[in-house]
C-alpha cells in the first residue's frame, strides 16, 4: 500500500461522479452481431467520452478495466482504499447519509449516465443504442445491478463530503490568500508592499506563479492545522488574526524552491458537538457552498494519513 500516488489523483477524483458516466460507454468485450453500435473493430484511439475536458479513448477504459496499465491500476487501488477509509471514518464518526438524498443522487446520475450512452451513441453512429442493452453486451451487467453499483460509489461520495464538512466543523480553520514567487527578494517585498496596506488580491494577479493567481491567491477552500505540514508555517497560519500578512516560507517542491506569502482572510473556531448534534450544520454548510476539489484532496490526504498511508503525505502547501 506504501506504492499509493495521491499526488497523480486529482484529475481523477476531481470529477467525482464523472468516470461512472464514462466507463460503460466502452467496449470492455466484443458486441453481439445484431449490436447496432458494434465496438469489435473500434480504434483504440476513438474517443468515448470526456472527464474534466479531457478526452477518453476506448484504449484507455480498455486499459483501466483490464488494469494491464500499471498507472491505471494504481488509480484503481487508490479508489477501493479511499472507498473503505471512507466508510471506516463514516462508522467511526456516527456519519451517515439521508436515505431520501441518496436515492435522488442516485437517480440522477442513472439519468446523466442513460442521455450520456444515447448521446453518444448517435454520435459515433447516427443510432441511439438503449443503454440497458449495451449495458448487457458490454459489460455482462443488468440495470438493476449498474444502479447498485452508482448507489455505493454515490453514498461514497455523499459521505465524504459530510465527513469533511463535520470535520472542518470540528476543528480550527483559515481561510486564506497566496502568493508565490521563484525569488525569495521579490517574496519579501512583496509582503511588505502587503503588510503596508497595497491590495494584497492585486499583488498575487501580478506577481504570483501559483495556480490562484488568477482569482487573486484565493484559496478556495479552508485549511485546516492537518494540512500543514511545515510547523513554522502552520504555527504563523493559526495564530494569525483576520487580515494579517505572514510570510515569506520557503517550501521546496521538487527539485525548486518557492517563497510564499500569505494572507488570513478569516478564522474559525472549532465546534464541539457529535455529527448528530452537529448534522443540521453540516448539512447546510454543503447547501451554502458545494465541496470543492482543493478541500476534498485535503480531506483524502488527511484520512489515508490517520490509516498509516504515508504516501499520502501533502506538501505544506495548498496545491
Amino acid at each position: 500500500m506504501g506504492q499509493l500516488h495521491p499526488e497523480r489523483t486529482a484529475a481523477v477524483t476531481a470529477p467525482r461522479g464523472a468516470l461512472l458516466a464514462v466507463l460503460l460507454l466502452a467496449a470492455c468485450r466484443s458486441a453481439g452481431p445484431d449490436d447496432p453500435w458494434p465496438a469489435a473493430g473500434a480504434d483504440s484511439y476513438e474517443t468515448v467520452g470526456w472527464i474534466d475536458g479531457s478526452p477518453v479513448t476506448y484504449g484507455d477504459v480498455a486499459r483501466y478495466a483490464l488494469t494491464k496499465d500499471p498507472e491505471s491500476f494504481t488509480l484503481h487501488l487508490e479508489g477501493l482504499v479511499v472507498e473503505r477509509v471512507t466508510r471506516d471514518e463514516a462508522r467511526r464518526a456516527g456519519v451517515t447519509v439521508p436515505r431520501a438524498a441518496l436515492a435522488r443522487a442516485t437517480e440522477r446520475r442513472m439519468r446523466e449516465w442513460d442521455a450520456a450512452v444515447r448521446s453518444s451513441s448517435r454520435a459515433q453512429t447516427g443510432r441511439e443504442v438503449d443503454p440497458a442493452l449495451w449495458l448487457e453486451r458490454t459489460a455482462g451487467l443488468s440495470l438493476a445491478q449498474w444502479r447498485d453499483w452508482v448507489r455505493r460509489h454515490t453514498e461514497t461520495e455523499l459521505l465524504q463530503d459530510r465527513l469533511l464538512r463535520y470535520e472542518a466543523l470540528t476543528s480550527s480553520t483559515v481561510e486564506v490568500r497566496l502568493l508565490v514567487t521563484e525569488d525569495p527578494d521579490a517574496a519579501g517585498a512583496l509582503a511588505e508592499r502587503a503588510r503596508k496596506g497595497e491590495d494584497f488580491a492585486a499583488l498575487a494577479r501580478e506577481h504570483s506563479v501559483h495556480a490562484t493567481a488568477g482569482e487573486g491567491g484565493r484559496v478556495t477552500f479552508r485549511l485546516l492545522p492537518d494540512d500543514v505540514n511545515d510547523a513554522a508555517v502552520r504555527t504563523a497560519l493559526f495564530e494569525a488574526s483576520p487580515g494579517e500578512v505572514v510570510g515569506p516560507f520557503a517550501v521546496r517542491a521538487g527539485p525548486e524552491t518557492f517563497h510564499q506569502v500569505y494572507r488570513v482572510e478569516s478564522a474559525g473556531s472549532p465546534r464541539t458537538g457529535s455529527y448528530a448534534e452537529l448534522s443540521r450544520d453540516v448539512a447546510r454548510d454543503l447547501e451554502t457552498r458545494p465541496v470543492d476539489v482543493g478541500e476534498y484532496e485535503r480531506w483524502r490526504r488527511r484520512a489515508l494519513l490517520r490509516h498509516g498511508f504515508l504516501a499520502a503525505r501533502a506538501t505544506g502547501e495548498p496545491q
